[in-house]
């Protein structure tokens, strides 16, 4: 891995923790004490301390007090005619109030005493983090573990990417040694890539490691599978004259190559050869057909977060045909008869991968046909099978 550190210099940063009493000036219980820094021009951090700005005002004398044992001393006191004020402070234990003067230099009261302390920012180092890439298709924890030096609490971290894309983690926690700190993302957060991971502390100080892959381990997945396929009839001429509400036999086979993977889902296609066997007993004759058939389906999966169960949605078309369509009497049976037809098909599914890359699956398609009946028939095929991920 390749490290690059932001430059070391001897800079602090500013941390305010203070409240104001009840006994401060009107102006003061209204808008209170605000608090921040930058960084000067000659590299040092500027604090500055600012306060809302007040009418009638001709300036405003700042007093800072540092402690110094069980003592404040005096450190700074000031003029300023703006209503903040900045100052470069080493660490320690500090406190400051503000005293308005009006346009004739008579004081107001001042404000009670605003205490903060001065941390010193330490520049902060990545010496490795782990894991070193995320696999989409196969991980189902999304936390990196980052171990270096100074990483405070507070610190902040993202992914940069090499085309710009930045990912924030939902979760930043550093641990009470300062070195090691853990990120975590969510599934939909992530993007296939190369990334740099920065971190930087509450006073600036960044630091860079990389790179960190976010990938697919497989460049696509193939599935083979089989099941069991019963047919409902739901509509059509035919149906109305066979008048079954059932047929249990059937089977299918699917190939499925899914190439496209993304993490709100993938896209590939599906070939699905089928066949249902149709007997419809009636009083002195039997009805016998058989109706193999292919599909060709788009489809979409979605998966689940623990990365073992997905759904399926199918779209396609395909070729059915009928054959062996007989009638079978007592004395004797029809010459079969035999025709093609076109169809389109729609479907869902559940897939299961009970131990990868064995996996089980079950779900519903329809199907419709397009025959020179009046109304042409419509079926809805369960099934159930199980398969093997190439």
């Amino acid at each position: 891995m390749l490290y690059k550190k932001a430059p070391r210099s001897l800079l602090f940063f500013l941390t305010i923790a203070f409240g104001l009493s009840a006994g401060t000036l009107i102006w003061a219980q209204e808008s209170g004490f605000r608090s921040g820094f930058r960084i000067g021009d000659d590299g040092r951090f500027m604090q500055t301390l600012g306060w809302e700005e007040q009418e009638n005002v001709l300036y405003y004398e700042v007093e800072i007090e540092k402690r110094a044992g069980e003592l404040w001393e005096e450190f700074i006191r000031e003029k300023t005619e703006r209503a903040f004020f900045e100052v470069s402070l080493a660490p320690g234990m500090y406190r400051y109030r503000v005293r308005p003067y009006d346009f004739l230099e008579k004081p107001g009261q001042a404000a009670a005493w605003a205490q903060f302390e001065i941390l010193e920012a330490k520049q902060p180092e990545i010496f490795r983090f782990s894991p070193e890439s995320f696999y989409m298709d196969e991980d189902v924890v999304w936390n990196i573990d980052i171990f270096g030096r100074n990483l405070a609490n507070g610190i902040g971290a993202y992914l940069q990417g090499q085309q710009g894309k930045r990912i924030i983690p939902r979760m930043a926690r550093a641990e009470q040694q300062e070195d090691r700190v853990r990120l975590g993302f969510s599934y939909t957060q992530l993007d296939v890539g190369v990334y740099t991971i920065h971190v930087t502390n509450p006073g600036g100080l960044t630091a860079e490691l990389g790179p960190f892959r976010i990938a697919f381990k497989k460049l696509l997945d193939i599935n083979v599978s089989a099941g069991y396929k019963p047919t409902f009839p739901l509509y059509g001429r035919i149906n109305e004259l066979f008048d079954t509400a059932f047929f249990p036999i059937g089977a299918y086979i699917r190939l499925s190559v899914i190439p496209f993977k993304r993490s709100w889902g993938y896209i590939g296609f599906e070939l699905e050869p089928s066949w249902s066997y149709f007997l419809i007993a009636r009083e002195g004759y039997k009805i016998q057909l058989q109706m193999p058939g292919g599909t060709l389906y788009g489809v979409y999966q979605k998966w689940f977060s623990n990365r073992i169960m997905a759904l399926n949605f199918r779209i396609g078309a395909g070729i059915h045909s009928i054959v062996g369509y007989r009638f079978i009497f007592n004395a004797g049976e029809t010459e079969p008869m035999a025709s093609l037809m076109p169809a389109i098909a729609a479907g869902l599914s559940f897939q299961w991968f009970v131990r990868k890359p064995f996996f089980v699956e079950a779900g519903m398609d329809f199907t419709h046909l397009f025959t020179a009946d009046n109304p042409p028939p419509g079926y809805l095929r369960l099934f159930a099978g199980a398969g093997w991920q190439f």
